[in-house]
């Protein structure tokens, strides 16, 4: 099948400069655009599994939520750690 398509004047830089750092030319590089695209897993195949492990595991949404909260809390609270220990090693060096 053969498509002709517009490229606005704005991309046509910006195409042609990562058609050439992939080493292709422009029509195989949107080829390679295209079939990544229509061949990719949507986003409800990938969730899939995770839907199918969440409804065996007998969770209710609101303990996934308080799992998550907690584990974002926890994470939270380590970078700030992180950020404070930096911030003390910095300025004891000055």
């Amino acid at each position: 099948m053969d498509v002709t398509i517009s490229i606005p004047a704005e991309l046509a830089p910006k195409l042609l400069l990562a058609a050439s750092q992939k080493g292709q030319d422009i029509v195989a590089y949107i080829l390679q655009l295209v079939v990544r695209d229509i061949t990719a897993p949507s986003l409800d195949e990938i969730l899939a599994p995770v839907r199918e492990q969440f409804a065996a595991s007998g969770l209710t949404e609101d303990e996934l939520d308080a799992i998550f909260e907690e584990e974002r809390q926890a994470i939270w609270e380590e970078k700030q750690r992180q950020t404070a220990s930096m911030t003390t090693s910095i300025t004891q060096f000055f």
